[in-house]
């Protein structure tokens, strides 16, 4: 219920290119405010954006006229501090005037002109009355969990009961008002209702019943391809929460949930354009493993094509092209680039032609601090199980001082295959790898497919583990088939 109301008071939402061609007088009047002009405003996914200016006029009133109708969603009046005195709902209504005062402006609201806004407020002071009855429960109940059980079940049927009076009164409300946004609001704020699970042969309810349907259900109070409720607090969330907690976090789940998505989005190009800007940015921004290829294919499908050129700036748009095709060839699967540099020895060395099951290709540099924290990790694993995994070391230094390098190499006891970075006879390495710090470790099998990247040398061990145990697992199941 705390969680339900918080979610009210921070609002999320976003400008709309659907707009109706026409003009809207809002009104604003609160007594006691010391301000001179009030701010209309807006957001999208987390940040916040001012839109206009209501300007004081008689009577401690403050006007906003415009010629075109603004969009449909929730919208935030706020003070010259910045500080928000309250949000209300925008729908194809053109004269909205509001009245309250400063020392209660959720409470002493009077609204003219918008029915939209009288539900919406009639909403939002239950919510608060019913926070209020709340409140002393859960303290009592946090007071007596542990040390007064019967007291403790008393706060706790309490609690109970004002959750049930809640949930009618959203279910009444959300009926009685279909057909308007409050209802479409209110209605999208609301998770799925899990139904009790299935039970099974063995007589046991399904454990995996509950997630199965949440995560079936997720969107069912939420349409992606309403505009209107990209305005609110919770479109962005729910839809972070999604990606983020309820789909696999690999690069083919995400995926696949991208395909599934994006065309309920296009619908509306403006949560169509919600949709691509989201997955690109949650694809990019990730630290998972191999979620690069995620971001490879959003760019591939919607950026490269031209699909995304009316809404992206082209400098932008160029930008996430090159890095696509920086980060394709270096996906996990695909085979590492050839490198051939020069040993210590002033001697060309191969990469390609390493013979070992795996390779570790390691990028460092003398000066790096993190440098002298891994290496020696990654030495005293690779002393102790090289021989038993086959694992050979091509160690490529950043530094063009051959001096500086050969002295690390000899510090740190990197009896490896040692080759400088700047002296090579193919592309700069800072390219084909994507090198823009060090350390950087990359495994490969024995044909140089990219296995893993960006490893830690902690992690190394545990991936090579579980690498050896899925490729017998698959050779098993070759035999039986």
């Amino acid at each position: 219920m705390r969680n339900m109301l918080l979610l009210l008071m921070s609002t999320v939402f976003f400008f709309s290119n659907e707009v109706l061609a026409q003009n809207i007088q809002l009104k604003v009047r609160i007594k006691g405010a010391q301000d001179n002009e009030l701010y209309l405003a807006h957001y999208f996914a987390d940040k916040q954006y001012m839109d206009d200016t209501l300007q004081k006029a008689k009577g401690e009133w403050f006007v906003l006229e415009v010629d075109s109708m603004l969009p449909g969603g929730l919208y935030i009046i706020a003070g010259e501090k910045k500080n928000r005195y309250f949000e209300f709902l925008i729908h194809n209504e053109t004269r909205i005037s509001f009245e309250t005062t400063l020392d209660d402006p959720i409470n002493d609201m009077q609204v003219k002109g918008s029915p939209e806004n009288i539900a919406f407020f009639q909403y939002v002071q239950f919510l608060g009355k019913k926070q209020k009855e709340i409140e002393p429960w859960q303290k009592i109940f946090r007071r007596t969990e542990n040390l007064f059980p019967d007291s403790a079940n008393l706060s706790k049927i309490q609690l109970q009961k004002i959750n049930e009076e809640v949930l009618s009164f959203i279910r009444n409300f959300i009926k009685s008002h279909e057909g308007m946004l409050v209802a479409d609001f209110v209605k999208a704020s609301q998770e799925p209702e899990i139904p009790d699970p299935p039970v099974l042969p063995n007589g046991r309810p399904d454990s995996l019943f509950a997630y199965k349907y949440y995560k079936a259900h997720y969107f069912d109070n939420l349409p992606l391809n309403d505009a209107r409720l990209l305005r609110t607090p919770f479109y962005h969330q729910r839809v972070n929460n999604y990606f983020s907690k309820m789909v696999l976090q690999h690069p083919d789940s995400i995926i696949a949930e991208a395909k599934r998505l994006i065309p309920i989005a296009k619908q509306s190009p403006d949560t169509y354009r919600y949709m691509i800007w989201f997955l690109t940015n949650y694809t990019e921004r990730s630290e998972i493993m191999g979620m690069d290829a995620a971001f490879v294919y959003m760019v591939e499908n919607f950026y490269a094509t031209g699909e995304m050129d009316f809404w992206i700036n082209q400098t932008v748009k160029e930008n996430l092209i090159k890095k696509a095709k920086k980060l394709k060839p270096i996906l996990i699967g695909q085979t590492a680039p050839e490198l051939i540099m020069l040993d210590t020895l002033m001697q060309a060395v191969s990469l390609h032609q390493v013979k070992a099951k795996y390779t570790i290709l390691l990028f460092w540099d003398p000066s790096c601090g993190h440098c002298k924290k891994e290496i020696p990790v990654l030495k005293n694993f690779i002393d102790q199980k090289a021989k038993q995994y086959d694992i050979k070391v091509f160690a490529v230094c950043s530094d063009t001082n051959m001096a500086e390098m050969k002295k690390y190499i000899r510090q740190y006891a990197m009896d490896w295959i040692n080759v400088n970075g700047p002296r090579a006879y193919t592309p700069n390495y800072h390219d084909l790898y994507d090198i823009y710090s060090t350390p950087v470790m990359y495994l490969l099998d024995e044909k140089k497919t990219i296995l893993a990247k960006r490893l830690t040398a902690e992690q190394i061990e545990s991936f090579i583990e579980h690498h050896s145990r899925a490729e017998k697992i698959e050779a098993m199941q070759m035999k039986q088939n």
